[in-house]
């Protein structure tokens, strides 16, 4: 089937928004699949012409299943102009191209959104949709903006550089900002010194580490986006990762669905990251691993094609289908159901750990090859028992973790691998702090922490053990404590902590399939 594309511009409130339409070449009226995006770097330098060819050739199965789709760079980005400032205009910028697209004379009264990682949140922003609105796509991202920002009130370094990156990119900003940036002191007014201007956003966000903070109930917060799709009622494929960063949050989304509309989406688990790919040089390649090696690289179209046509979709509704890793399966089912806790033992006495904030730990993140142990003495590495038979761990793993610190408050750290014959494969992390779980806390007193860490499906053999790190935090994924307690944003210098752990104490608790 002949493919046409062309491109439009059209103004809303004060930007030009340069939109691609790829459509079948003949006069009708047909589905339109919506996504727009601000990752078109470099797109300034092409022209039109070169961007709407690049665009057709890459999608012409959209055409040949009979498909308008619609490609649009988001405000301030690409060949769109005005200022891209990350989430804050979305809501009104998405809801404005459907009102435009009802206009055309192609559109057949269905429209189907389609979004992977920022490109799912500012679809998420325009919740709840409109009648018009037959079904949607969803891969790796959450809708809760809260727990995009931090984790047990720990703010995700990588998070807060990508906003920097982004922010009003097209304006002439110098930036001076790397990893780096996020430790200095304090971090209050950071977006001041980094852009030359207050992002009011991201400076209100900072003082709001915890998940009940009102800011998050404010627009600058995400709260257009909070549940968006949990009462949906339309049949919506939401894709994720175990190694993703935002996995757990896509879990949450599933089981807060109110169950009329979980019983016509899927959520389908890979054993692989962000992007559905792994690391070929520091990590594991399973067979048939990725989403499109299993179901084909056009399984969006089929999802699509399942809706319109009313047939049953290529994986079943109502359940979540999860790639069991290690065993290099896959399978569909309830997940939770028909499992069990087994509880197990840390076994290694007192250890202490100092905790020097200006030197902290660095891990890699969950799915490639941890470093061996011994590395650092702010890293306590253990090994559990080997295990007496095969089991299948199926959930959330659990840790208790009695500690004690010299200090008002500071952070723990926990890091789950499994040992193979290669090398320990990391799985699983969990952080927290005395102050965020406890509340309060007395300088020596001896508390346990609760680690819940994100869902997980792995075979573990007999005679195979797991791995366990134990930190004060990971450099590369979070903002490192101050070890002080207050607004961590105000506080203006570094103690060092002398903390402790006793793992006769603590325990690891694997839910496993029975």
């Amino acid at each position: 089937m002949e493919a046409y594309a062309y491109y439009e511009y059209y103004n809303f409130n004060g930007a030009n928004f340069f939109t691609i339409i790829l459509k079948p070449n003949r006069i009708g009226k047909f589905p339109v699949v919506v996504t727009r995006s601000p990752y078109v770097s470099g797109a300034e330098e092409k022209s039109e012409e070169e961007l709407v060819d690049q665009f057709k050739n890459g999608n012409i199965p959209w055409v040949e299943n009979n498909y308008v789709l619609i490609f649009q760079h988001c405000r301030g980005r690409g060949k769109s102009s005005g200022e891209f400032v990350p989430y804050i205009y979305e809501r009104e910028d998405g809801l404005s191209l459907r009102d435009w697209i009802r206009k055309q004379n192609f559109y057949n009264g269905q429209i189907f959104l389609l979004g992977g990682s920022y490109t799912a949140s500012l679809h998420y922003s325009t919740a709840p949709f409109e009648e018009d609105i037959k079904g949607a796509v969803f891969r790796v991202q959450d809708s809760e903006r809260y727990r995009l920002w931090y984790r047990n009130g720990n703010m995700r370094r990588g998070h807060a550089n990508w906003y920097f990156n982004l922010y009003k990119d097209k304006s002439d900003f110098k930036k001076v900002h790397d990893m780096e940036s996020f430790s200095e002191l304090p971090i209050k007014n950071l977006s001041e010194r980094v852009l030359g201007e207050r992002a009011e956003d991201f400076e209100q966000m900072l003082s709001a580490p915890g998940f009940d903070h009102p800011f998050w109930k404010t627009r600058f917060g995400g709260n257009e986006a909070r549940n968006a799709v949990s009462a949906a009622n339309i049949p919506i494929l939401l894709t994720t990762g175990y190694n993703d960063f935002y996995v757990g949050g896509i879990f949450k989304m599933w089981n807060e669905m109110e169950q009329e509309t979980k019983e016509k989406c899927a959520l389908i688990v890979s054993p692989y990251n962000h992007g559905d790919s792994y690391d070929a040089e520091n990590g594991i390649g399973f067979p048939s691993g990725s989403i499109a090696e299993q179901f084909g690289k056009n399984y969006l179209i089929k999802w699509f094609n399942a809706i319109i046509k009313n047939e049953k979709p290529f994986v079943k509704t109502g359940k979540i289908t999860y790639y069991r890793t290690f065993e290099n399966t896959w399978e569909t089912d309830f997940y939770s159901v028909k499992t069990e806790e087994i509880v197990v033992p840390l076994i290694g006495g007192e250890k202490t750990l100092v905790y020097n904030p200006e030197d902290p730990p660095e891990f890699h993140p969950e799915g490639v090859w941890m470093d061996a142990p011994g590395k650092r003495e702010d890293v306590i590495t253990i090994y559990t028992n080997p295990a007496e038979k095969d089991v299948f761990v199926k959930g959330q793993i659990k840790a208790k973790l009695t500690v004690q610190s010299d200090c008002d408050d500071t952070s723990f750290y926990i890091m789950i691998g499994i040992h193979t014959e290669k090398g320990d494969y990391a799985l699983r992390h969990d952080i927290t702090s005395l102050l965020y779980q406890k509340g309060r806390y007395e300088k020596n007193e001896k508390v346990v922490l609760n680690f819940v860490f994100d869902a997980y499906a792995f075979a573990m053999k007999k005679g195979q053990c797991l791995r366990i790190d134990i930190a004060p935090t990971d450099k590369n994924t979070y903002i490192c404590h101050r070890n002080q307690k207050g607004d961590y944003s105000l506080i203006e210098s570094y103690k060092t902590a002398t903390n402790k752990v006793f793992l006769d104490e603590s325990v690891l608790i694997l839910t496993i399939e029975k």
